[in-house]
C-alpha cells in the first residue's frame, strides 16, 4: 500500500513523503504496525509487519503500485480535479484513487490478478449505492498487439459493463480502450478416400473461436478530460452478469 497512518500525528501519510525516522506507522484498516519500504528501484510503499491478518496491500505488484502513484500525481496537476485521495476508504471498499473530475465523483480501480469477478461486481455495486462512478483499469498487456487475444473472466466482465470496451493504462493519465471483436479460426481443407475408394473432403472454411477475440484498439484517452459519467442498467448474457451501476466511460464513437 502507498499510504499509512503516522502514529505521532494520527494522520494519513504517503510512503514517498516520509522516512523511517517518522515511524511508527500503522495500517488505516486493521491498525496493525507497518514498515516502510524505500529503495532506488521499486515504488516506495508500506507493508504489514508479520504476523498480520489484513487484505490491504495484498496482491499488489510494483507495477500496480507505480500505476496508482503515477495516476495520483498526474491528477494532482489538473485544475478540474478536486477532492483527490489515494487509497480512499469507503468502508465496504478501498478505492485505489478517488477524486472529483469536473465535479463528478470518480473511483479509479486498477485491476489486480487476484481480484475475482464477484469482487469486482460487489465493489461496483457499492460505488453505485454511494453515487460514485467507477473506472476499472488494467495494466497494458503486450499480447494485445497480436491478432488474437484470450480475454480473462474479468476482462469479459469489463467489456460487457463498459459497452464493448476494456481500458488499459499506458502511462501518466493515458489509457487505451480495446474492443474485443469476433475472431475466426481457419479450418484447413483435407481430403481422403473412404472404404469404397471414393474421395472425400472436409474443411476449407472458418469458424468462430470460443476462446480468442480480435483486439481492436481505439484512440488514446486522457482520464481527466475524455470521460463522462453514465448509469448502466443491469445486463446479463451467458456467464456474464453486470448489475445496475454508475460508470465513468469514454466519449468515443464506436471504432469497430
Amino acid at each position: 500500500m502507498l499510504s499509512g497512518i503516522k502514529n505521532s500525528s494520527n494522520s494519513k501519510v504517503f510512503a514517498r513523503n516520509v522516512t523511517k525516522e517518522d515511524a511508527p506507522f500503522s495500517c488505516p484498516g486493521c491498525r496493525g504496525e507497518l514498515t516502510i519500504k524505500k529503495g532506488n528501484i521499486k515504488t516506495h510503499h508500506f507493508a504489514h509487519k508479520p504476523p498480520f491478518n489484513c487484505s490491504r496491500g495484498q496482491g499488489e505488484t510494483d507495477a500496480h503500485r507505480k500505476c496508482k502513484e503515477d495516476i495520483f500525481l498526474n491528477l494532482s496537476t489538473r485544475q478540474n480535479v478536486t477532492h483527490l485521495d489515494l487509497e480512499a476508504d469507503f468502508g465496504t471498499s478501498v478505492a485505489d484513487i478517488f477524486c472529483r473530475i469536473d465535479g463528478i465523483p470518480v473511483a479509479i480501480e486498477i485491476q489486480k490478478s487476484d481480484v475475482t469477478v464477484n469482487q469486482i461486481t460487489l465493489r461496483t455495486q457499492n460505488y453505485h449505492l454511494r453515487g460514485i462512478n467507477v473506472l476499472w483499469l488494467a495494466l497494458y498487456n503486450p499480447k494485445l498487439d497480436e491478432k488474437r487475444y484470450s480475454p480473462k473472466a474479468w476482462e469479459k466482465w469489463c467489456h460487457a459493463a463498459y459497452f464493448g470496451r476494456v481500458y488499459y493504462w499506458i502511462n501518466s493519465l493515458t489509457v487505451l480502450p480495446v474492443h474485443f471483436a469476433e475472431y475466426r479460426l481457419d479450418v484447413e481443407c483435407s481430403s481422403w478416400y473412404d472404404e469404397y475408394g471414393e474421395e472425400q473432403s472436409a474443411g476449407g472454411y472458418t469458424k468462430r473461436s470460443k476462446r480468442y477475440r480480435a483486439p481492436l484498439v481505439g484512440s488514446q484517452l486522457d482520464i481527466a478530460t475524455d470521460f463522462r459519467s453514465t448509469t448502466k442498467d443491469a445486463w446479463s448474457r451467458g456467464t456474464v452478469s453486470v448489475p445496475q451501476c454508475s460508470l465513468y466511460v469514454d466519449r468515443l464513437r464506436k471504432w469497430w
